[in-house]
């Protein structure tokens, strides 16, 4: 019997090829998808699984709150942190600490022919017991004693390759530091695999924090003061974190609890498990980008959907074809074949078909996931030795089969022989009912995917080209040099200016000034800040940048009361700019009045200069904070070039030489400050691809079904058109008729999708402090596309049969 059912399933294939071409790719495609979809969503879910001890990492944050409000979330602490912990609460093991070597490092390998220099920014200083923790490869050398020695530097194979050559050991090799924290000679003791793709730290160096806590700023702390550490910590097998935290409001009261007193605040200290860190977004300092468990769930239920849309194109498809097998049913029935029995037999076509899409899934998932990789920036492959992958293979078989398949086939089995053997059956209104209910679930989802991807790109187009209130456009960022001899301080200064006034003078640049960051890079300090003559419990956290007296003409900030910085008045150079937000922070009055208050910043006060409009120097995600500049004369870490020029390779080139005339012996690296800040809306950016290229083969399977409908309507249709057309009608007088059919559901699916996608935009958007607003436009600009993409696949085969000669047709009559 399987033998008959396997011909007869093939037969029906053959016999209808592109009907069953539609079938197979079309849940080929949608299997693919979901295949893609699940890997990634893998991916995202395997941060950190790496490391052998996984379940007792934990990372520290805290939730900082002032008069009983929320006001940040961060992971950085105090250096005291992680010993405190260990003495204080049980179920504590071990601690590592790591600090980001803020700005980079120029590190530099001597030869006697030739040297090997470059800047390098994933640099970080960590506890002698990191590798006892954290899980590496080690390529050369002993993790267990590879950060023991002051003088020790652990790299990744990439650095090595960086530095070495081929045939140059890297043990025991000296590698010099500049323009860091810790300035000095390093030798390699270990390099390292690089740091997988799924680690929530990335990093390619790894120095020893002893020399760092001998920095003035931290060997002059009690360890609680600067918060720029961020703490891990190991627990014992049989900790129990709930617990543990409940010991932390004494232990916060024990250290800190005098100092949040002052300024009537509170911390709360939290155990983070480090598989949840990837998935846990909005604490301030991470070092890579996170992502939203929800969103996870969103990529799921777009895999779904897609699956969903090309199961029912088999539904419809194969519902649709069961006037053509009525007679095939009746014959069968008469002589003998029970209903289970043609159940069955269509059942088994369902199987056939499923298997067939699924080997063809695989091929196409093999071609879509390297470019889902690409777009987020990650190396994503099957593995096909993880029983996972087979265990959902299997489920996309077993249940398309099942969903696919068992509709048509009652559907079929359930025609009464006597009306199918008379050619009079007709299509239940039931099941032509449900078909149209399934096709307006196509078009509700497809258009809900269609307005996603573009409110999407209408964000992130607004948030590139939202006036920001600095100029960002044609601004080359040169990074400044590091190696340099800080002996004589004041001749490095003047070396600087010179650099400064030199690119100036070159044809094409409009302005040149210098700054400890730039825009979308942070700040230099963030600390807590209020207005003279206000109690402690009033501070508001701050930010201040160093910038030099040029840095406001540069970038084209607007003055809104009192003036910039001038280099010859002592007192300028003392004072701060603030912004408009500082003016409501600290409640300084008019912009006016502000000019004759202070602001406290850490021991000093700092007269106000002047106020500046607001201006979006971090992401438009937040909101408008206050921001301070800090004048300096000049800055080594960032110069910011205005260039006016449409040759703008020359003038990079002309800077370049000038640099390197200046400072031989360092590297000379620049990017463009829009590039640069554009890359903090990345994951945004990614989110927007991949929505779009799954809203585009959605839309493609969507079509593959409603082509093969429209062309099944339409045979059916071809007596009533050519009666038509014999009675006068026109071509687009029938064109007109059918596609309203059509049409209809689009509208009807519309009415349905329009509040869903409104309600999801508006919770996406919410994460933005910068906007778009919720047009009309977002919603019926995508109805649009969605009708003219539907008309135009429907009219393709509408106007075939429309233009057939009504003779050929009607001469059996």
């Amino acid at each position: 019997m399987l033998k008959n059912f396997l011909l007869i399933a093939t037969r029906n294939l053959l016999k209808r090829k592109v009907y069953s071409f539609i079938n197979i790719f079309g849940l080929a495609l949608g299997m693919a998808v979901c295949l893609v979809i699940l890997k990634y969503v893998d991916f995202e879910l395997s941060y950190d699984s790496y490391h052998t001890r996984a379940d007792q990492i934990h990372r520290m944050y805290s939730t900082y709150y002032q008069n009983g409000e929320l006001r940040t979330s961060n992971i950085v602490s105090g250096y005291a942190l992680g010993p405190a912990l260990v003495n204080d609460i049980p179920g504590v093991k071990k601690y590592i600490r790591t600090h980001p070597m803020y700005g980079g490092a120029v590190l530099t390998y001597q030869r006697e022919n030739n040297h090997s220099i470059f800047h390098e920014d994933n640099i970080q200083f960590a506890d002698s017991t990191f590798f006892d923790v954290f899980t590496y490869q080690a390529v050369e050398g002993n993790l267990n004693t590879a950060l023991d020695q002051p003088n020790s530097i652990v790299i990744t194979r990439d650095i090595a390759s960086r530095y070495f050559k081929e045939n140059e050991d890297p043990l025991g090799k000296i590698l010099h530091i500049n323009g860091g924290w810790a300035d000095g000679e390093y030798e390699v003791t270990a390099v390292i695999e690089n740091v997988p793709e799924n680690s929530h730290f990335p990093f390619e160096v790894i120095l020893p924090i002893h020399n760092l806590l001998m920095n003035g700023q931290y060997k002059e702390d009690d360890g609680w003061g600067w918060n720029n550490f961020v703490t891990y910590v190991e627990l014992e097998k049989t900790a129990d974190t709930k617990m543990m935290e409940e010991k932390l409001p004494a232990f916060v009261e024990k250290y800190q609890g005098e100092d949040l007193g002052r300024s009537n605040s509170t911390r709360v200290y939290s155990f983070q498990p480090i598989r949840e860190i990837h998935l846990k977004p909005g604490l301030n300092h991470e070092s890579s980008a996170t992502i939203s468990v929800n969103t996870i769930y969103f990529f799921l239920l777009i895999s779904g959907f897609i699956l969903a849309i090309a199961w029912v194109n088999y539904i419809n498809l194969s519902t649709a074809r069961a006037m053509e097998r009525a007679r095939e049913v009746g014959i069968k029935k008469s002589i003998g074949a029970y209903r289970s029995q043609l159940m069955t037999q269509f059942i088994f076509e369902s199987i056939l078909v499923n298997l067939l899409s699924v080997v063809i899934a695989v091929g196409i998932a093999l071609g879509l996931l390297p470019l889902l990789g690409e777009i987020v920036g990650k190396t994503l492959a099957f593995d096909f030795t993880d029983y996972r992958f087979w265990l959902v293979i299997s489920g996309l078989f077993v249940v398309g089969s099942f969903i696919s398949g068992i509709y048509p086939a009652y559907l079929l089995s359930s025609f009464r022989i006597t009306e199918v053997l008379k050619g009079k059956v007709a299509q239940s209104g039931r099941g032509f009912s449900l078909r149209k209910a399934l096709v307006v679930f196509q078009f509700a989802s497809s258009l809900i995917l269609i307005a996603g991807t573009f409110a999407i790109y209408r964000q992130l187009t607004f948030m590139r080209t939202q006036d920001k209130g600095l100029t960002m456009d044609q601004m080359l960022i040169m990074n400044g040099p590091s190696v340099l001899d800080w002996k004589d301080f004041k001749a490095v200064k003047n070396r600087l200016v010179s650099l400064k006034n030199e690119i100036q003078k070159i044809p094409g640049v409009t302005g040149v000034t210098t700054s400890g960051v730039i825009p979308g890079g942070g700040h230099n300090w963030g600390t807590s800040m209020r207005k003279v003559g206000t109690q402690p419990e009033e501070n508001k956290a701050g930010s201040v940048v160093w910038v030099d007296p040029d840095f406001v003409d540069t970038y084209g900030m607007t003055v809104v009361a009192g003036r910039n910085f001038n280099i010859a008045i002592k007192s300028d150079m003392e004072a701060v700019l603030i912004n408009e937000a500082a003016l409501t922070a600290f409640n300084l009055g008019t912009a006016e009045q502000a000019l004759e208050e202070k602001i406290i910043l850490g021991d000093d006060s700092v007269a106000i200069l002047g106020v500046l409009k607001n201006y979006n120097w971090a992401s438009l995600k937040t909101e408008h904070s206050p921001w301070l500049l800090k004048a300096d004369t000049i800055s080594r870490r960032h110069y910011s070039i205005h260039v006016n020029s449409s040759n703008v390779n020359e003038v990079i080139a002309r800077v370049e030489a000038t640099f390197k005339e200046a400072f031989p012996g360092n590297p000379f690296d620049y990017f463009f400050l829009d590039d640069f800040f554009n890359a903090q809306y990345k994951s945004d950016q990614q989110f927007g691809k991949i929505f779009s290229l799954f809203s585009i083969l959605a839309i493609v399977i969507a079509c593959l079904g409603l082509w093969g409908l429209a062309s099944f309507t339409t045979a059916q249709k071809l007596k009533e058109i050519s009666i038509r057309k014999v009675l006068g009608s026109s071509v687009g007088g029938i064109l007109s008729l059918l596609s309203w059919q059509f049409l209809k559901l689009v509208i009807i699916a519309s009415v349905i999708a329009i509040p869903l996608t409104w309600y999801g935009i508006d919770q996406w958007l919410k994460g933005f402090a910068f906007r778009i607003d919720l047009e009309w436009v977002l919603f019926i600009v995508p109805v649009v596309i969605l009708a003219v993409i539907a008309l135009g696949t429907v009219s393709l085969q509408i106007l075939r049969g429309a233009n057939i000669n009504p003779a050929k047709v009607l001469r059996s009559e």
